[in-house]
């Protein structure tokens, strides 16, 4: 019976060519030069390799050299573009370093997110970009204390010391409020999740801030937080705030996914936009610039963030990385129909 391709191996080329393993496998790794090998020979190795079937062994490989060269990439969910996007940055710079991505999600279990890191571990990847939960902070601090950079994309953490590039909260939220302002707007709501979340709860502060250096009143019974991944909680959020005497006349959401949700239901309740309520959010996702949602919003430059991202993870490989913990990356303000075009209406 014919050799599986797969279970061919050094000894196998080492027979075919009549030559030892220590010499096939010196020619196979791209070290012919430390033992003086003949190109003739190398080449002798190869061709045999090629014409067996041969295929490296990767993990065998990666206890020789120390390092697997492949990175753990980790999601909370796959909502929208967000993923897709980062992990094209990520895949850019990584892959021209001859990286390869192990992609996973968590889908915002507990349990899920330190199952997930453990396995990248146990398959010893050379480092991890992760969208953070914060109740798992302590497994992320146990990836790096086992020596295994770590670089948060999208949020960041308080407690640690772990490098992250997010979106700018700051330079997002004055944009939105801004832009709202300068249409005329002096009655603004505010709609998030409710999330244990640093860069969510600097949006807000951001948010309560901005109305007060814009001289707006900031009210309490116009902020609103739906629950976590629940569009349902967004429905009943929306109908709340717009059940009220004393309404706002715009809306910032935390985010494209809460926005469109939000555009949803308020053309079921025929609510037109952005006549009565204007609303604007942060993303720019796939799907936001729908002629039905048409959604004003900061881009937040995912791809940018996954390209920044896999730098720093770079260099917190070979050492050289000393800049700040938190890159703060600006986007840029997309003025769609949400704020100041034409009505958003339920069709019948």
């Amino acid at each position: 019976m014919a050799k599986s391709k797969s279970k061919v191996g050094i000894g196998d080329i080492a027979r075919e060519v009549n030559l030892s393993k220590t010499t096939v496998s010196y020619a196979l790794r791209g070290k012919q030069d430390q033992v003086n090998l003949s190109p003739e020979t190398v080449e002798k190795i190869h061709q045999a390799a090629k014409r067996l079937g041969y295929r490296p062994n990767y993990w065998a490989r990666a206890l020789v050299s120390k390092e697997t060269k492949s990175v753990g990439v980790l999601f909370n969910d796959l909502t929208g573009s967000a993923a897709h996007e980062i992990t094209r940055g990520i895949q850019e710079v990584l892959g021209f370093h001859g990286y390869e991505t192990m992609l996973s999600v968590s889908f915002w279990e507990e349990a899920k997110c330190r199952k997930e890191l453990k396995l990248m571990l146990e398959k010893r990847v050379d480092g991890i970009i992760a969208t953070p939960q914060p109740i798992c902070e302590d497994s992320y601090a146990a990836a790096v204390d086992e020596g295994v950079p770590v670089v948060f994309i999208g949020d960041y953490s308080v407690s640690s010391k772990i490098p992250s590039v997010v979106l700018d909260p700051e330079d997002a939220i004055y944009k939105l409020l801004n832009h709202l302002h300068q249409v005329g707007h002096r009655d603004i709501g505010f709609l998030t999740v409710d999330f244990n979340s640093p860069i969510l709860t600097e949006r807000e502060q951001v948010f309560k801030c901005g109305l007060k250096k814009l001289g707006l009143e900031c009210k309490d019974n116009w902020i609103h937080r739906a629950e976590l991944a629940n569009e349902i909680s967004v429905f009943e959020n929306v109908r709340n705030l717009m059940s009220q005497e004393d309404r706002p006349s715009a809306l910032v959401c935390i985010s494209d996914p809460v926005a469109m949700q939000a555009l949803g239901e308020l053309a079921r309740l025929e609510i037109s936009v952005p006549d009565t309520l204007a609303v604007a959010s942060i993303g720019n996702i796939e799907g936001s610039d729908h002629p039905f949602f048409s959604l004003t919003t900061v881009d937040e430059c995912r791809v940018d963030l996954g390209r920044e991202a896999a730098r720093i993870l770079l260099k917190k490989q070979d050492g050289s990385y000393n800049e700040t913990p938190s890159i703060r990356i600006k986007g840029p303000l997309i003025t769609r129909a949400s704020t100041v075009g034409a009505s958003l209406r339920p069709k019948r």
